[in-house]
């Protein structure tokens, strides 16, 4: 189990796709679309970030939420990185790594996602969490 969320692989595969975006922008004719180097950049730091502030939350519901939050920036990641390709942006070859890692982030969110319904879902814990409460 994670101590923290640097442990967590889905937050690891999220930071590393942040950082080989960051690289992206910083030369190339994205450098100089603004607008769209903002939106890009946003988005990616957007799933780590997320998926950190998820991890900091004790009721499964609300972590949930902050996994949809980090699963929706993936998506809008992968959005701007596809269309970087088509304005000629990146090559499909820098950016097919990328979508690989949001491919692979994105399972381990859904799969952390399944774990909380298991878990939201099981009568001890509602018991446990009502007694704290």
């Amino acid at each position: 189990m994670a101590k923290t969320f640097r442990e967590m692989v889905a937050w690891q595969l999220a930071f590393e796709l942040n950082r080989n975006v960051q690289t992206l922008l910083r030369t190339g004719p994205a450098a100089h679309d603004f607008k769209f180097r903002d939106q890009l950049s946003d988005s990616s730091r957007s799933a780590p970030r997320n998926i950190a502030e998820g991890f900091g939350r004790f009721n499964p519901t609300e972590i949930a939420q902050f996994l949809d939050f980090a699963i929706a920036s993936l998506d809008e990641t992968e959005n701007h990185l596809r269309d970087g390709v088509e304005s000629r942006y990146f090559s499909a070859t820098d950016v097919a790594p990328q979508i690989i890692l949001i491919t692979r982030c994105r399972k381990a969110l859904t799969s952390w996602h399944a774990y909380l319904r298991k878990v939201k879902n099981n009568p001890r814990f509602s018991q446990s969490r009502r007694r704290r409460s």
